[in-house]
């Protein structure tokens, strides 16, 4: 056998243990080709492909940073300082942040690897498309994740000593140290018409293909999801709305109604999904990192003995936000107290174990709901478009059992359509993000603020990527 070993950041290389087999790697799950002799086969490309999903289980993904961390780095979730997990994490401690760097390069560099090895496909041609566009949705979507972590957004800067970048963007497959590129950081500009180009081509490859798996694969609803949050994060308006409508009209996911809405997040599949990370039996991460754990110390509905650390409780200042309504919120209704000691706890119970096994949940990675909160605030940014902001930031408000809201425009409008977003997609990975591609400061739970100009705003780059290459930067004050 030959095992590929991925060695990161600017400096990708590939490690071949060398042998007369040329099979792919026989492990659960496949997660690593052999790069050393061509990919040919079909069901070779496929096996590879699956492999480049499965970084997206990883602790520094959505295995557990990117769902926890933001909740806890921003103000949804309080740490109420009973245990040290995570407490200085949620108190922005230097150098405390988001780390997807090496595992999201890691995916990278096999994806490049596969996408060069495709000339070699023995298959048919919309079998093709459907690998090469699999693999272009989630090189994005890897990027997009290092990007966000530790880049700023167009429109929503700093000074120029402190905007060093975005990310190196590397596309070449790598198989030795002598291959490596000594890439610089990518400009704003650089970097959205790189997601752009990826994007584009991924769609209408996957629909020549008639490629749709969904919710566990690339299909073109993902990629319109994906493409709608890339938009709004690049604050292009008239793209974000395109592409949420060609993700809500593509008849992937169902809308969760009042009466669904909580059963719609006990099922093990989420029904709004577009896109979800699934987790199986065997691919469980357990108690010490599964988002469950560190939201609710219930591991699920019937057990009544404490399990897990809930150290992210709601805050008080979303409880107020909840309550500000009524009491006729839905949404509310899957914030439970916690248990034992923590019995005053207001804990999310969005994972629950929902995959019917203590601690195993599927992470929707984008729901419809969000495509519709994209598309509200994209229509209030644009001049003429305030009846259209209004209609989807209702459809979210009436499906919570709120009232009409009627007569905004403006910063008023802006204000109710972020207000319903953070309700809406609270404890799923997008707080600390919603503040940061807008520039704004964060008003933690203990009443201090973080401001947007602090540098603890961006993570810091693993210095032995920096070192590496002579045209990195690490980012401003570390």
């Amino acid at each position: 056998m030959k095992k590929i070993t991925y060695i990161l950041g600017v400096w990708i290389a590939v490690s071949i243990l060398t042998s007369s087999c040329s099979k792919l790697l026989d492990v659960k799950p496949v997660d690593a080709i052999d790069a050393a002799t061509s990919l040919v086969e079909e069901q070779d490309f496929n096996t590879a492909t699956v492999g480049c999903y499965s970084y997206l289980r990883e602790t520094p993904l959505y295995g557990r940073q990117l769902i926890v961390y933001p909740e806890l780095l921003g103000n949804n979730a309080h740490h109420p300082g009973h245990v040290t997990n995570l407490l200085t994490l949620s108190r922005n401690a230097r150098g405390q942040h988001m780390s997807p760097w090496q595992r999201a390069y890691e995916a990278i560099a096999q994806i490049n690897i596969v996408l060069d090895q495709l000339p070699n496909f023995k298959g048919t041609e919309k079998s093709r498309k459907g690998i090469r566009g699999q693999l272009l949705f989630l090189r994005a979507l890897y990027y997009h994740i290092v990007g966000k972590v530790y880049s700023y957004e167009p429109g929503h800067t700093v000074s120029a000593s402190r905007n060093r970048g975005t990310v190196p963007l590397h596309t070449k497959a790598v198989y030795s140290y002598t291959g490596s590129q000594n890439l610089g950081r990518a400009t704003q500009a650089e970097f959205y018409a790189f997601l752009y180009s990826e994007l584009e081509e991924a769609y209408t490859l996957l629909v020549e293909a008639e490629y749709n798996r969904a919710p566990f694969f690339a299909s073109p609803a993902a990629v319109a999801a994906l493409f709608s949050r890339v938009c709004l994060y690049n604050g292009d308006w008239e793209n974000t709305v395109k592409w949420s409508t060609i993700a809500i009209e593509s008849g992937v996911g169902r809308l969760s109604t009042n009466a669904t809405y909580v059963a719609d997040w006990r099922a093990a599949s989420h029904p709004e999904s577009l896109f979800e990370v699934e987790f199986r039996i065997d691919q469980n991460v357990g108690v010490n990192y599964a988002p469950r754990a560190d939201f609710t110390n219930r591991v699920d509905l019937e057990t009544t003995a404490p399990n897990g650390r809930g150290i992210g409780r709601v805050s008080n200042d979303l409880m107020a936000l909840f309550s500000s309504e009524g009491d006729n919120d839905v949404r509310k209704q899957l914030i439970m107290k916690g248990l034992g000691t923590r019995s005053n706890d207001d804990q999310m119970t969005k994972f629950l174990s929902r995959g019917g096994t203590p601690n195993l949940d599927n992470i929707p990675v984008v729901r419809l709901s969000e495509m519709y909160l994209n598309r509200a605030e994209a229509y209030a940014q644009i001049d003429g478009e305030e009846t259209a902001a209004i209609a989807d930031l209702n459809l979210i408000r009436t499906r919570a059992g709120l009232a009409n809201a009627v007569g905004l425009e403006g910063d008023a409008l802006i204000d109710e359509i972020l207000k319903q977003r953070r309700l809406e997609l609270c404890f799923e990975g997008h707080n600390w993000f919603d503040y940061k591609r807008r520039g704004q400061n964060i008003v933690k739970p203990d009443g201090t603020t973080l401001n947007f100009t602090d540098y603890r705003i961006l993570s810091r780059i693993p210095w032995r990527d920096v070192r590496a290459a002579s045209l990195m930067r690490q980012n401003y004050n570390y």
